[in-house]
C-alpha cells in the first residue's frame, strides 16, 4: 500500500459518484473475508485513496474533493451497501480530517496528510472517564528539550495499527481542570504504540480497533487551537452523528434488498412472493432518511455556513443518533424475517448475517442512554420551545 502518494488530480476529476461505486464493489470484493478474519479491508481504503476519496470533505484549495455533507452522507451510505467496516473505517477518517481541516487549516502537518493521503486515527476513548468525549484523564506534558508529550491509555483506538496519523484528545495540562480539552494531531513516527487487547467483536469486524497505549512527543504547533470543546460541538459531533447515521442506513438499505432479491426469486420459483416484514421494513428505512435529511438541513447552517451550534441542533443530532441507530436493527430484523435461512446463513448472495452483526454495534456508539438523558437535560433548557 502506498501511503506517501500526493493527490492524483486526475483521479479526483472522476465524479464522485463513480469513484465511489469502484471502491463499493471492490469493498464488497472482500466484505466476507474482512469480517471473517477480523482484518483491515486494506484493499477498499487502497481504491478510495487511488481515487482521491481519502481526501473527501478536505475543502479543494486545500487539495480535497471539497464534498458537502449531503454528499459525504450519501457516500458513507453506498460504500456500507459493499462493507459496513469499510464504510466506517472512511467516515471516522472524514470526521477526524473535517475538525484538522475546519480548526487548524493551515497547520504543516495537515499539509503533509492531505497530500500523503494519510487514513487519521481517532483517539478520544481512555481508561478511567466511563466513554465521555468531554472527559480526559491524560495531559500534555512538557518534555526535558522544549517538546510536548503525552501518554493515553487509549481504549478503542480507530484502526490504529493501520493509520498514518492521530487525532488525540487530553487535558490541555498535567494539573489542567477537566474541561480543559485540547486535541492534537501526530504522524505515526512520533507515536510508540503498545497494543493492550484484541479486536474481536461481533461486527464491524474490519474496523480493527483495539485499546493501545500512546506514547507521543510532538510540536506546539500540532496543537489545534481551538478548545475541544468547540471542536466537538462545531464539527464532530455532528459529523458523527450524521455520517454514522449513513453507514447504518446504508447497511440496512442492504439488507432489505437482499431481502427483496429472495422474494422475487421465490415468485419466479411459483411461491408466494410477498414477505410482510418488507413493506415494514422499508417504512421504517424511509423514516430513518427522513430523519438523517432533517438533521441534514438543520447542520448545515452549522457546518457549511458558520452558524453559532444551538442546544436545538445538540438535541436533534442526538435524537438521529438514537433514531436512526435503533430503527436500522429493526430494519435489519425484519429483513432477515423475510430471507429465512438464506438470510440466517453466513453463505451466499442473500445472507444478512454480517448486516446484522454490524449494525448491532449503532447502539453502543456514545450509548444511546447516554445520548438519551443528555437529551432530557436539553429539552428542560428549551422549556418547549421546539
Amino acid at each position: 500500500m502506498n501511503t506517501t502518494q500526493g493527490p492524483d488530480t486526475s483521479a479526483q476529476s472522476v465524479p464522485w459518484e463513480e469513484a465511489v461505486g469502484r471502491a463499493r464493489r471492490v469493498a464488497a470484493g472482500k466484505a466476507v473475508e474482512v469480517d471473517r478474519a477480523a482484518r483491515f479491508p486494506e484493499e477498499a481504503v487502497d481504491a478510495l485513496r487511488e481515487d482521491g476519496l481519502l481526501g473527501a470533505v478536505v475543502p479543494v484549495r486545500l487539495g480535497g474533493r471539497g464534498m458537502s455533507l449531503r454528499d459525504l452522507t450519501r457516500a458513507a451510505e453506498l460504500l456500507a451497501r459493499g462493507c459496513g467496516s469499510t464504510a466506517m473505517v472512511w467516515a471516522m477518517h472524514q470526521i477526524q480530517l473535517a475538525c484538522l481541516v475546519r480548526h487548524h487549516p493551515g497547520a504543516p502537518l495537515l499539509r503533509r496528510a492531505v497530500e500523503e493521503q494519510w487514513l487519521i486515527a481517532s483517539v478520544t476513548s481512555e481508561a478511567g472517564v466511563g466513554g465521555d468525549l468531554r472527559r480526559s484523564a491524560a495531559g500534555v506534558g512538557q518534555g526535558a528539550t522544549g517538546e510536548l508529550t503525552l501518554h493515553k491509555q487509549g481504549t478503542t483506538v480507530s484502526y490504529g495499527e493501520h493509520a498514518q496519523g492521530y487525532l488525540v484528545t487530553a487535558l490541555r495540562g498535567t494539573d489542567s481542570d477537566q474541561g480543559d480539552q485540547v486535541a492534537v494531531l501526530v504522524s505515526r513516527d512520533q507515536v510508540k504504540l503498545v497494543r493492550t487487547g484484541e479486536w474481536n467483536t461481533l461486527g464491524m469486524r474490519g474496523t480493527c480497533s483495539p485499546p493501545f497505549d500512546l506514547d507521543m512527543t510532538f510540536g506546539s504547533d500540532q496543537l489545534l487551537p481551538v478548545p475541544f470543546g468547540d471542536i466537538a460541538a462545531r464539527t464532530m459531533v455532528p459529523f458523527s452523528h450524521l455520517l454514522w447515521s449513513g453507514v447504518w442506513i446504508g447497511l440496512a438499505a442492504e439488507a432489505l434488498q437482499r431481502a427483496l432479491n429472495v422474494s422475487v426469486r421465490r415468485g419466479r420459483a411459483g411461491r408466494t412472493a410477498a414477505h410482510p416484514s418488507i413493506p415494514i421494513a422499508h417504512t421504517r428505512l424511509a423514516g430513518a432518511r427522513g430523519q438523517l435529511a432533517a438533521a441534514i438541513a438543520a447542520a448545515e447552517p452549522v457546518i457549511e455556513g458558520g452558524s453559532e451550534p444551538t442546544i436545538a441542533l445538540g438535541a436533534e443530532l442526538n435524537a438521529l443518533k438514537v433514531g436512526v441507530s435503533e430503527t436500522v436493527c429493526e430494519v435489519v430484523r425484519l429483513s432477515m424475517e423475510a430471507c429465512g435461512m438464506a438470510g440466517f446463513s453466513e453463505d451466499g448472495p442473500h445472507s444478512v448475517a454480517r448486516i446484522l452483526r454490524d449494525v448491532q454495534s449503532a447502539p453502543l456508539m456514545i450509548g444511546n442512554r447516554r445520548l438519551l438523558a443528555t437529551n432530557a437535560q436539553l429539552l428542560l433548557t428549551l422549556r418547549g420551545d421546539q
